[in-house]
């Protein structure tokens, strides 16, 4: 009985076994059919349908002027991408033949692809805003170029190219310094960002949420079908103070007069300039033109070498603006600051009379701009001398202020400091020079003394003076609304995609001044004089509304006759809602060069019928220390 259970029991082991051999025999005949018969075959296959994960990049937030036209926006364009990980073993065949169609070096290429790698599937996007040409050229050689693709995305739009250029700033590539900034934040070598402007002040806010496509390609590429997609998010947009219609033509205007002035040949290096329109009742900016500019818009899908060796070989550099980094001397529209500070601190009264005979008395060297034609001012009092631009009045009222007080009501009056604004590249400060200015820069015991005709200078705003034609616009808004010194600002509201308010900007007040009420009620007078009867009354005749302002020309030392030309006001003059600041770099005298332009930006902003421009005044000009023909 055992015997036959162990002969059943052998038995079956042995079919069990001879099951298992066939098994086996079988699963290794398949793998060698699999492996070695259709191997090749099957590699093929499964290279020929694969699963990428596309990034969807998100539509930037949209920059909106203070009436919501749109001054910077989006539209789709091609980009050509490679994706890291479908590149061949050896990819340099790829990058000549890309490079030959796009126009770059292969070299360029593969650094490219090597510095803003993320993920072995996250395509590189190495050109942007490419051509159909290109698109076409790409896609027929498509055999050649395993991992490049053609992806359509949302790229940078400036309607309105060139104007506010500056202002709302361009986007490039990321550079070292901002990565390491945003880096945290999830930014990477390949993202495109802000490098100026409001653009890159507010990179954060106007960038959007990524999404992504798991997508299956075929072997060159091309999507098959879409698996999955997460959309992406579109970026914060912005509310701008600017008024895009009265910047554009402020930046026409201004680059009219400079052309005239030129074309005029007495001064043909007038090529740059600036205007700035702020309300005084809050700070808020119009109107920030700055000429020469540029259009952001070339910087969309990379510069040109040539638009950019254009913009950084220009003398007048275009990349800067000047409303807020062009310190220049200001000359006479300083003279507000002498005489806020004599009255304020009784050197004077409006009352008081000056003899002028066109010299200074102590000074004899120190002569006033209409000795040039013989004459001088006469008998004056201070809103009379600031009609006029008399330099002898301020000569004697800065003598008598002294240095120190006049350092102390220019910082007072925002010279000498940064106005608050919130920008990029950073407003510059100015200079206001000082006993311990002289002190601290300069090394000689006798160049560190302050010599007391120094202060002549400062008292014109000339010698070392230096400001920018924002500081000038914010001054002149405090003058306008009774001491409250605002910090100027360019945004308004923060707006989600959805359009719900994110963020509401309000007014911030950096400061009050308490002007004396006389003190301000001279200097107003004085500049409502200007207008009427002074150096600008033939450039404002018949103007509808009225206007309180100041002219000024700045010397730039005895090397040139060139000057700078300056015009500061604000309208209307018995309930100011606006100020203007003109400056014309090198383009003469205020009343000739820059007051011309701040009326027909005033009547572009109040809605006047256009009206030719009057004849320059034989006496306005307002040459500055010296007399000019």
């Amino acid at each position: 009985m055992i015997d036959k259970v162990k002969q059943q029991t052998e038995k079956r082991l042995k079919i069990s076994l001879i099951f298992l051999a066939v098994v086996f025999l079988a699963i290794a005949g398949r793998l060698w059919y699999l492996q070695i018969i259709k191997g090749e075959e099957f590699l093929r296959r499964s290279e020929a349908n694969a699963l990428r994960v596309v990034p969807i990049p998100a539509p930037r937030g949209i920059i909106y002027d203070r009436n919501l036209v749109p001054v910077a926006n989006n539209r789709m364009a091609f980009t050509v991408s490679i994706i890291p990980r479908a590149l061949p073993s050896d990819p340099t065949p790829v990058f000549e033949r890309l490079g030959e169609i796009v126009g770059h070096a292969p070299e360029e290429i593969a650094t490219a692809i090597e510095t803003q790698q993320r993920l072995p599937y996250y395509p590189v996007r190495l050109f942007r805003d490419v051509s159909p040409e290109i698109v076409t050229r790409i896609e027929e050689a498509r055999l050649d170029l395993p991992g490049v693709i053609i992806e359509e995305t949302p790229i940078r739009n400036y309607p309105f190219a060139e104007v506010a250029g500056q202002t709302l700033g361009y986007l490039g590539l990321i550079s070292l310094e901002q990565l390491k900034e945003l880096g945290p934040l999830g930014y990477s070598a390949n993202d495109i960002v802000g490098r100026t402007g409001l653009e890159w002040v507010y990179e954060t806010v106007l960038r959007g949420i990524e999404g992504g496509q798991q997508v299956e390609v075929n072997r060159v590429n091309r999507p098959i079908r879409v698996i999955g997609q997460v959309d992406s998010v579109p970026g914060n947009n912005l509310i701008l103070t600017l008024d895009i219609k009265l910047q554009a033509k402020a930046e026409q205007i201004l680059r009219e007069r400079l052309a005239e002035i030129r074309n005029e040949g007495r001064y043909p290096n007038a090529y740059a300039g600036s205007v700035v329109v702020l309300d005084p009742r809050n700070g808020q900016i119009l109107v920030m033109a700055s000429e020469p500019g540029y259009d952001p818009g070339k910087f969309v899908g990379g510069v040109s070498v040539e638009y950019w060796r254009e913009l950084i070989n220009n003398p007048y550099d275009p990349l800067r603006n000047r409303v807020t980094q062009g310190e220049i001397t200001p000359g006479s529209v300083y003279k507000v600051v002498t005489a806020l500070a004599a009255l304020s601190e009784n050197k004077t009264t409006p009352w008081e009379i000056f003899e002028t005979t066109g010299r200074d008395y102590v000074y004899p060297q120190k002569t006033c701009w209409i000795l040039a034609q013989g004459r001088n001012h006469g008998r004056i009092n201070i809103a009379e001398a600031l009609r006029d631009s008399c330099n002898i009045v301020f000569y004697e009222i800065g003598r008598r202020v002294g240095i120190d007080s006049l350092h102390r009501w220019s910082r007072l009056l925002g010279f000498g400091e940064k106005t608050g604004l919130n920008i990029y590249p950073p407003e510059a400060s100015g200079l206001v020079p000082s006993r311990e200015w002289k002190q601290a820069n300069f090394k000689r015991a006798d160049q560190q003394i302050w010599y007391p005709i120094e202060t002549l200078d400062v008292a014109i705003g000339q010698g070392a003076v230096l400001t920018t034609p924002l500081q000038m616009a914010v001054a002149y808004a405090a003058i306008a609304n009774g001491g409250v010194f605002y910090e100027p600002y360019l945004v308004q509201a923060i707006l989600k995609p959805t359009g719900e308010i994110a963020e509401v900007f309000s007014p911030v007040i950096k400061r009050r001044v308490d002007f004396k009420p006389q003190a301000l009620a001279a200097v107003r007078d004085g500049l409502r004089r200007v207008i009427t009867h002074g150096t600008a009354r033939n450039v404002f005749a018949d103007f509808p509304i009225p206007v309180a302002g100041k002219t000024g020309t700045a010397e730039l030392g005895k090397s040139t006759s060139d000057v700078h030309g300056w015009f500061a006001c604000y309208a209307p003059a018995d309930n100011p809602e606006v100020v203007v600041v003109v400056a014309m770099e090198r383009g003469g005298g205020g009343s000739g060069s820059a007051a011309p332009v701040a009326r027909r930006v005033l009547e572009a902003y109040f809605g006047l019928d256009v009206v030719e421009e009057p004849a320059e005044e034989e006496l306005g000009e307002d040459p500055g220390e010296i007399g000019l023909p």
